[in-house]
């Protein structure tokens, strides 16, 4: 698999990397020795990091991770990446220096070892803007606890608003043929030697086709939130774009909707969510940048 560089920072990333939100329970119930599972195929698959926070499963998705890494002869040439100050279950944020200090200190002890990469998570601009949290980031950084820091961030003027503050050595923000609003920071992203994460590359499971607006969630699945049915509906057209091109290139949507975030020339890397050992082996497959043409069509003008 392509690796590339992350930003600045002397780090090399696989294209695609392991989304540890799914193994925290988001998606719903989740089973450990599947999520461990899914953890090896994708290493094994040439994937060399791991994107993770304190809010999945409160937790539990970096206690699976850490339990998975002692068993890597290999452990020390994977990187790992979390986030902190965002509650997913009072649906709270915190970027106080002390608190974010003490959420990152929680997950140095369920990981068991040092962070590559360290980011808030979903700050506002406010929250930027005040830099109180950087302040701690730096410590710890200097303490040797993490080792490089950014922002994961949920809208493209949060992301232009932290490259223009010049701080952060990489970011992540969703990005996919259905939101391509993060397009022009990613490039800018680029040219300042910033990493970039592109997220929720599948827009939640949607552009894989396996949902219909009629689709029932299970109980304490989040994607019910984003993919009602009235989003579903909206995002048809986007769907259809997506299937056709996949059918003419002979590839299933997922992997031609994952293609098209590997395909932009300022994204570092990509993190679908994973939950199984089956969908690491095609994420990890899904790696090569699409045709010129195909990018063309399906990237917003």
């Amino acid at each position: 698999m392509e690796k590339r560089p992350f930003g600045n920072t002397g780090l090399e990333v696989s294209v695609i990397g392991f989304g540890g939100m799914t193994i925290g329970g988001a998606f719903g119930p989740v089973d450990d020795r599947e999520s461990t599972a899914a953890l090896h195929a994708a290493i094994d698959g040439g994937m060399n990091f791991i994107d993770t926070s304190n809010a999945y499963g409160e937790g539990h998705s970096e206690s699976v991770i850490g339990k998975f890494l002692t068993d890597r002869p290999d452990r020390d040439q994977i990187l790992v990446f979390s986030k902190g100050g965002n509650n997913m279950v009072t649906r709270t944020r915190n970027f106080a220096p002390a608190y974010i200090a003490s959420c990152l200190e929680e997950s140095l002890v369920r990981l068991g070892r040092s962070i590559d990469f360290y980011m808030l998570h979903n700050p506002n601009i406010d929250d930027m803007s005040a830099e109180d949290a950087y302040a701690a980031l730096e410590k710890a950084r200097d303490a040797g606890k993490i080792r490089h820091w950014g922002v994961s961030l949920n809208s493209a003027a949060e992301c232009d608003f932290a490259l223009e503050q010049a701080r952060v050595a990489g970011l992540q923000m969703e990005y996919n043929v259905a939101n391509q609003s993060a397009h022009a920071a990613f490039i800018a992203a680029r040219q300042r030697g910033t990493a970039v994460i592109a997220r929720v590359p599948l827009a939640r499971g949607f552009l894989s086709g396996r949902f219909s607006p009629d689709h029932e969630f299970a109980e304490g699945d989040s994607r019910q939130r984003n993919l009602s049915r009235d989003n579903m509906l909206k995002l048809a057209g986007q769907l259809d774009r997506v299937e056709t091109e996949a059918r003419d290139l002979g590839v299933t949507a997922a992997a031609l909707a994952q293609r098209f975030c590997v395909s932009h020339a300022g994204v570092s890397c990509v993190i679908p969510g994973i939950r199984t050992a089956a969908q690491a082996r095609d994420n990890a497959l899904a790696c090569d940048p699409l045709p010129p043409d195909v990018l063309s069509r399906l990237t917003e003008s």
